[in-house]
């Protein structure tokens, strides 16, 4: 049973995270803004006995009653590897699956259509093909798909006025309603035009967010400071994660030298959720200007000095492992006792559940305790939406994506976060106030959104992680690439025209 008491303070949330969002700008001094963006917050299943009854209310629901659409088949493509997102043919007792069961049935009874959702492989290795899928299909100028979503880092380069409606004026589409990740509108739409979104239907917006992950019975043996209470004080900072997490390990075999599986590591790190250090230490020399146009600023010194310090974070410390390791290598390496810390990604809770040790979740760190918030990256993998301009009605397609939105959020958000996440797979309460904090914070700027269009090396998403990774001198490396990248922003721009 939802709580009306508890969704009301949910949303006053909400709405405070997205004020914040809308009035941040990165400064002219380079010092840090607020989040760029944040996902809607889904509300708690359980409320005080003594919420008063004259507080409760129903919250933000949608703006349109039932539509009668007659029964229309209505298309939508989206990627194989996310096919949790939608794919719920029938109830199993499992409570995430009867939640997008129910929300499917839902939005078809609300406007009268039968969904088709069509899967297909959509990632990076097989991203051509999905894309030439979409391309082909617009071209040929049939409905074969009335909606598309992809991985932003797939789909995104192939975002342009040619192929996509503009969603800043989709009718039935309200995009400043909490089940939208409504700050993308400042971060991706140029020249007036939104092309793509992410609202609370791609649940991959939430299993991508980058975590790191503690062993909470190693650190108390060692007598280490409480990584819970750090984040509260707003005292976990990249010093305080190369303080706790470098030279912390053992050679527990004797060798003299530390390999994996032997000996426990100080950290582990898989590198593709490394490179989300760019929005945790609010580094964007790529961003959205004043005038709502990309702009490229030159590298300050502030960004060189945290390279630095990740630089040798990686290199100088033989405890920390950041290789060509495999996620679920390193989870297991961390799940068997073998590391204090693993930065992963956030469902790499859902294989931890028979972890013997105790362990927490903490947000990616801040670049000092000045910073204002802890920003949380939303993954390049999580999918994002598009509507081509061949889609049957837009009167359909917009009031189809609202209402699986608002579903989404109303019902299937909760039984991810809160009864999976922080029911079955937390160990305490202090973890799922972690959660809450990393929600809170997640972003995703147009440097994510567009990286692999921009390109360059390293890509834009990836200046600080792939500086540090690769220990390449920040300074001349980005002054080599800055044309590279306008010049990408500019065919970019075209596609906005």
């Amino acid at each position: 049973m939802k709580h009306p008491g508890l969704r009301i303070l949910s949303l006053l949330l909400a709405v405070v995270f997205l004020t914040l969002t809308a009035c941040s700008e990165k400064k002219p001094d380079g010092t840090p803004g607020e989040p760029q963006n944040t996902p809607s917050a889904p509300a708690s299943d359980t409320a005080p006995e003594n919420t008063p009854a004259e507080t409760e209310a129903e919250g933000p629901s949608l703006a349109f009653d039932k539509q009668d659409y007659g029964g229309v088949v209505f298309h939508i493509l989206t990627c194989s590897e996310a096919d949790y997102e939608y794919n719920a043919e029938e109830e199993t007792g499992e409570r995430v699956n009867d939640a997008i069961f129910a929300r499917n049935r839902n939005a078809e009874e609300y406007l009268n259509i039968d969904l088709d959702v069509i899967y297909e492989s959509g990632a990076w290795a097989t991203r051509d093909t999905y894309n030439n899928l979409v391309r082909a299909s617009i071209t040929a100028g049939d409905n074969a798909y009335d909606y598309v979503t992809g991985m932003i880092s797939c789909i995104q380069p192939l975002a342009s006025t040619q192929y996509f409606m503009n969603l800043n004026e989709m009718p039935g589409m309200e995009l400043s309603n909490p089940w939208w990740v409504s700050s993308m509108q400042k971060e991706l739409s140029l020249n007036g035009k939104l092309l793509s979104i992410i609202g609370d239907v791609s649940l991959s917006l939430y299993k991508g967010l980058s975590v790191f992950f503690f062993n909470q019975n190693l650190l108390e043996e060692r007598n280490m400071e409480d990584p819970f209470t750090l984040v509260r004080e707003g005292r976990w900072t990249v010093d305080k994660m190369i303080e706790l997490g470098a030279d912390t390990g053992s050679d527990l075999n004797g060798d003299g030298a530390f390999s994996l599986g032997d000996d426990l590591y100080g950290t582990v790190i898989y590198e593709v959720v490394w490179r989300s250090l760019n929005a945790a230490v609010d580094v964007h020399p790529v961003h959205i200007g004043a005038d709502g146009l990309p702009v490229v600023d030159d590298l300050d010194e502030r960004a060189i000095t945290v390279i630095e310090k990740l630089t040798s974070f990686l290199h100088d410390h033989d405890d920390v492992w950041i290789k060509d390791t495999t996620e679920s290598d390193l989870r297991d390496i961390f799940i068997n006792g073998r590391a204090l810390f693993f930065l992963g990604k956030l469902n790499g809770m859902e294989a931890m559940g028979n972890m013997e040790a105790d362990y927490g979740i903490i947000p990616m760190p801040k670049y000092d305790e000045s910073q204002p918030a802890y920003y949380t990256q939303i993954a390049t993998a999580t999918q994002i939406i598009l509507v081509p301009v061949t889609t049957g009605s837009a009167d359909v397609t917009g009031h189809v994506l609202e209402t699986l939105c608002f579903f989404t959020w109303r019902d299937v958000v909760d039984e991810y976060y809160e009864n999976a996440l922080q029911t079955r797979y937390s160990r305490s309460e202090a973890t799922s106030e972690m959660l809450d904090i990393i929600r809170q914070g997640a972003v995703n700027g147009f440097d994510y959104s567009y990286s692999t269009a921009i390109a360059g090396d390293p890509w834009v998403n990836k200046i600080v992680s792939d500086y540090s990774f690769r220990a390449i001198a920040p300074a001349s490396a980005f002054k080599s690439q800055k044309k590279v990248w306008e010049k990408a922003i500019e065919k970019i721009l075209e596609n906005y025209q």
